[in-house]
């Protein structure tokens, strides 16, 4: 019989990834709480217009990468490959669009793409949106979240890549002077960048082939076509990373491959190999809402691939290791007592885990146990602790044992761990 696998592009997380991911997506939360930002959770399937609308219909999440099937009415529905458009969707579908929204989300999305380290066809997310100011502080802001982030995993701060791509018409604008400069080249572009200087000229900036980046290095700048206005709005997002002392890169070529940004657009990079792996990419997309045909809501946001996050920080992760210990329990009769212990260990700090073995077999075979789990500590309850109210404590490391009182546990584990 043949073995029954999980679909390519789709991957199992067991224990130990999702243990650190769990930390990593605690402490992305934690971070843009505090700056404000609550929760929304926004459905994995949406119809498909909302996404062919919003990213953009020459895109290749749109064309090539998205999960899309009929129900029962024959209508097309899309399994969710960002996270932006819904939120927009949400925002407007629940009334709120005349507020200042702050949200973080997190969770599995889809993309039909060719699998690669640290991407995959379900992947995940965090992101945050920030919808109702229109002024650079708001840039500001969402990118002071991420430096943020990072301060907190104790990691120097990111180098962020940036660049404005002004407004509608400067786009179009520029769009016209890139054609007439790629169509020189056309001989020299492969099948797929040829259909996107034919469909979206702008996505050829994003090439990491590198005869085309070539190319495109000697190409006319975007940033010679943005508005006094786009200007001025990323001059002032800039002067408020440098009085932050944030650093960044001005990046000419920079664009975003989404159909809906305008001005600001960032990305951070893990500079694997020398490439140019995105784990942390947004900007700004005050037109969004209009796209979909709803007031125009200045809107910016970012959003971070977890996977490849969690494989770039994961050194840093390791220190936030929770302290697991394992409760040996040698005696049917002596569970209440195992169990109260349990639980004002548990109550001590959040970091510690406490997994509790009822096979009450001998202490050999539990210690066994202890070791295959990689506990640090074991609490071993017998007749003699439940005597005299207390706990054996040993340590999975050195073997050294000491007896706490009941009424001692709390003070001993706030106090060393």
């Amino acid at each position: 019989m043949k073995k029954i696998q999980s679909v390519k592009g789709m991957h199992d997380i067991l224990p130990d990834t999702a243990s650190k991911l769990r930390v990593l997506e605690n402490l992305l939360i934690n971070t843009s709480e505090s700056f404000g930002y609550d929760e929304i959770r926004t459905p994995i399937l949406e119809n498909t217009d909302l996404f062919t609308k919003s990213i953009g219909d020459g895109t290749d999440i749109v064309e090539k990468e998205m999960y899309t099937l009929s129900d029962s009415k024959d209508r097309l529905i899309s399994m969710r490959p960002e996270g932006t458009a819904s939120c927009v969707r949400a925002v407007v579908e629940n009334g709120l669009q005349d507020n200042i929204n702050r949200f973080w989300y997190t969770g599995p999305f889809f993309r039909h793409e060719r699998p690669q380290k640290g991407r995959y066809r379900q992947f995940h997310q965090f992101g945050v949106e920030l919808f109702g100011i229109s002024s650079p502080e708001a840039d500001f802001e969402v990118l002071n979240i991420i430096v943020s982030i990072f301060k907190n995993l104790k990691m120097k701060s990111p180098k962020i890549l940036i660049n404005s791509i002004g407004d509608i018409e400067d786009r179009n604008k520029y769009t016209t002077v890139l054609v007439e400069y790629l169509n020189k080249y056309k001989n020299d572009l492969d099948k797929n960048h040829l259909l996107k200087l034919e469909r979206n000229p702008l996505r050829i900036l994003d090439s990491k082939d590198e005869k085309v980046a070539e190319i495109i290095s000697n190409a006319p700048s975007i940033s010679q076509f943005i508005s006094k206005d786009a200007k001025e709005h990323f001059e002032e997002t800039l002067l408020l990373l440098d009085k932050d002392n944030i650093k960044y890169e001005i990046s000419g070529n920079l664009v975003r491959g989404l159909d809906y940004y305008n001005k600001t657009v960032f990305e951070i990079t893990d500079g694997e190999n020398n490439t140019q792996n995105t784990i942390c990419a947004g900007g700004r997309y005050d037109y969004l809402f209009e796209t979909l045909g709803q007031k125009s809501t200045p809107a910016v946001g970012f959003a971070i691939g977890l996977e490849r996050f969690l494989s770039y920080v994961m050194d840093n992760i390791e220190n936030y290791k929770s302290i697991l210990i394992y409760m040996i329990c040698l005696d049917q009769k002596f569970k209440f007592h195992a169990i109260s212990a349990s639980d004002i260990i548990r109550n001590c700090e959040s970091n510690i885990r406490v997994v509790n073995d009822f096979n009450y077999s001998n202490l050999k075979s539990q210690l066994k146990k202890a070791n295959k789990l990689s506990a640090d500590l074991s609490v071993i309850i017998g007749s003699e602790e439940v005597d005299s109210d207390s706990i054996l404590i040993k340590s999975m490391d050195t073997g050294d044992q000491e007896k706490i009182g009941m009424s001692e546990i709390g003070n001993y584990f706030k106090k060393e761990y």
